[in-house]
């Protein structure tokens, strides 16, 4: 047999063998076997290395060349969850999605493992990239290390673009065993999993017991991921990736949950009025699960509905993570201090006297705002029961005994305590809304040089607060118009120190338009918001500023993820005079504000105010995607999801449940030979034609 073809049975046979294996446990051969045909391949592939490719098994042994981790920029949204602490709070939560949602909504219950987030995009049936999550926006891009876990599919039947999220984990009796013959020891199995993902040399990461649970899939532009959640993991499935089967689904449609029993017969169906008690039962039984869980994750299961509600900055507003509770500390309240954010938002803070919890000393905690110092009526010299939420953040529970001496409750001052400006309430948080506050100033400084943002890793909030103390450095474009050279002979500054503020300030003007603009500190303006915007049309920053020029807040509504509070946020962002001259100080400084590539070419504006969704398959479009550049090329926006909002729907072949939604909206749907006349009326038009 030809070499070549041979590597190719060999590589396929290698694969199925794996997956029969490492997750169906349903192993047809010996592993002698196995190995035999393994040797076969590594030799050919030695000999004839120019027909080896990427995700050939032999990756999942790894490699031995030393390797860096380059940051690649998320194609979907990668975004935390909200977060609540009692069963109760959480089945209060769900009624009132559902309520929101009407139709009989349904609802997953998945755990939530306690290891690394990891998202694997898949191009053509290949493994691409594997990234972590990063900052939402971007993450590492850890391919190698991902190639050698056995349980990650190399290569999968969908001829498309995928994207697929899941947790990278290890249980305790491997982290148990693995651990011990280590010279330094891992604290726990999630800082082994996530460490091991970072290794230098991905043959060390092999000899990790990783394992996998994929959790989401982001088909291209909807294609054969079905209409719900449950539907999306099916397919995943059959696609070879491993669903966790302890998943419940709540709805009061008995018909769906008769479907979801079919899809996932192991998996609980019940009433929404059941879910309390379900959370309860799997918080008390997670000791006897083989891996760490410090929660469980909520979310609606249908995929139309997530459209609508979307995401604020933070999180979507479709799910919500119940996190188990957390040991607790007996400790007092010495006094509150008073934050304030780069958006005026102000925070109380509670001093504590020093205590020890979950392995640390706790001596602050968040009380969030007066509502909830009103609640806990808390008290100046109160003994208070302090948890760490989520493992992670300190925050007061309950009073335990109130001060004898002050048994009053805590009130937030009337003036900001930075600038003395009057403190205004709005909703829930009291504000400062002097713009030129100091404290805020130094915030929105910090916020647009961190890490995360524009990472000035040079300018940190010492030296920032160093600075704008001098008077040197008060609103963010003073960052670029600094002579930094006037540090030199100030305490702390040398020659090299001076030299690399100097570099990244100078490396800052190269980061992408995404970043920029979510480094612009706007108030539901993140990462996730930044790069849905771009992605939908929004590539440029006079674009935006024209959508909210003429007050066009459902140009940004119909952008996939984003709501409504956020799309009028937008309008006023992009209107206030303000922030016009910043944006305007920031281009001339050379900061980018328009997306690179071939999705930025603007053609002309043939499909202006026009929203388009795109269903069933294509000749001349595939992936769907290169349509969807065509619109956006023309002014157009293309949505997810058929909606009082859609203007158009093109349809392909076997175009689904999206086609008849539009008949009933009376949508005009154009087909594909209609679409490509648009475009070619549109080219003549241009040419003069």
């Amino acid at each position: 047999m030809d070499p070549r073809k041979r590597m190719e049975v060999l590589a396929a046979e290698l694969l199925r063998h794996q997956h029969l294996y490492y997750v169906l446990a349903r192993p047809e051969i010996s592993d002698a076997e196995y190995d035999r045909r393994l040797d076969e391949l590594v030799q050919l592939e030695e000999r004839y290395p120019q027909y080896a490719g990427p995700n050939s098994p032999s990756r999942r042994v790894g490699s031995d060349l030393d390797g860096s981790f380059p940051e690649r920029p998320h194609a979907v949204p990668v975004l935390s969850l909200d977060k609540l602490y009692e069963a109760r709070e959480a089945a209060q939560w769900l009624r009132k999605t559902a309520a929101a949602c009407g139709n009989d909504p349904g609802f997953t219950v998945e755990e939530k493992i306690d290891g690394a987030s990891i998202v694997l995009y898949y191009e053509r049936g290949e493994l691409q990239h594997a990234l972590t999550r990063g900052n939402g926006l971007a993450g590492s891009d850890v391919s190698d290390n991902v190639r050698t876990i056995r349980q990650v599919p190399l290569r999968i039947a969908e001829a498309g673009s995928l994207a697929v999220r899941g947790e990278i984990y290890i249980t305790r009796d491997d982290f148990a065993r693995f651990n011990a013959g280590l010279p330094e020891k891992y604290a726990n199995p999630r800082n082994l999993a996530a460490g091991s993902l970072r290794n230098l040399k991905s043959s060390l990461t092999a000899r990790v017991p990783l394992n996998i649970f994929v959790y989401e899939g982001f088909f291209p532009m909807g294609e054969n991921s079905g209409r719900d959640h449950l539907e999306v993991l099916a397919r995943l499935r059959d696609l070879g990736f491993r669903i966790n089967p302890r998943l419940g689904f709540f709805c009061d449609s008995e018909p769906r949950r008769r479907k979801a029993q079919e899809l996932f017969p192991g998996a609980v169906s019940a009433p929404l009025a059941g879910v309390e008690d379900y959370l309860l039962r799997l918080g008390t039984a997670r000791a006897g699960v083989a891996y760490d869980v410090d929660g469980l994750v909520l979310k609606l299961a249908d995929l139309e509905m997530r459209q609508e509600l979307g995401f604020t900055a933070h999180h979507p507003r479709w799910a919500m993570a119940y996190k188990f509770e957390a040991p607790q500390a007996r400790s007092e309240l010495l006094d509150v201090l008073v934050q304030v954010g780069r958006n005026g938002r102000v925070t109380p803070v509670a001093l504590l006297r020093p205590v020890r919890l979950s392995g640390s000393t706790v001596t602050r905690a968040t009380l969030h705002n007066q509502d909830t110092i009103d609640m806990l009526e808390l008290g100046i010299g109160d003994q208070v029961a302090i948890s760490k939420r989520g493992d992670v953040i300190p925050a007061v529970d309950e009073v335990l005994e109130k001060s004898e001496a002050n048994p009053s409750v805590y009130r937030l001052p009337e003036r900001c305590p930075f600038c003395a400006s009057r403190l205004v309430r709005d909703g829930a948080h009291h504000f400062c809304r002097n713009g030129s506050c100091p404290e805020r100033q130094r915030r929105a400084l910090s916020y647009f040089c961190a890490r995360e943002q524009m990472d000035i890793e040079s300018l940190g909030e010492k030296t920032i607060a160093f600075l704008y103390g001098k008077g040197w450095l008060r609103t963010i474009p003073d960052i670029y118009c600094f002579d930094y050279a006037r540090l030199e002979g100030e305490e702390g500054f040398k020659e090299r120190k001076i030299a690399r503020i100097r570099a990244g300030v100078e490396k800052s003007r190269e980061q992408p338009f995404a970043r920029v603009l979510a480094a612009l500190g706007f108030e539901g303006l993140a990462a996730a918001v930044a790069a849905a915007l771009i992605a939908h049309g929004f590539d440029d920053v006079d674009k935006i500023i024209a959508g909210a020029a003429r007050g066009d807040w459902e140009a940004f509504a119909a952008v996939e993820g984003i709501g409504e509070v956020t799309a009028r946020q937008l309008v006023d962002h992009f209107t206030a005079a303000a922030n016009l001259e910043l944006i305007a100080r920031l281009r001339d400084a050379g900061l980018r504000f328009r997306a690179e590539g071939p999705s930025a070419e603007r053609i002309d504006d043939s499909f202006a105010g026009q929203v388009w969704v795109i269903t069933g398959s294509f000749e001349s479009f595939n992936p769907r995607s290169l349509a969807a550049d065509e619109i956006r090329r023309r002014g157009g926006r293309v949505a997810e999801n058929v909606t009082a909002r859609t203007t158009h729907l093109l349809a392909g072949a076997s175009p689904g449940s999206k086609l008849a939604k539009a008949e009933k909206l009376k949508v005009q749907v154009i087909s594909e030979s209609g679409f490509l006349e648009r475009l070619q009326s549109g080219k003549q038009s241009n040419n003069g034609g």
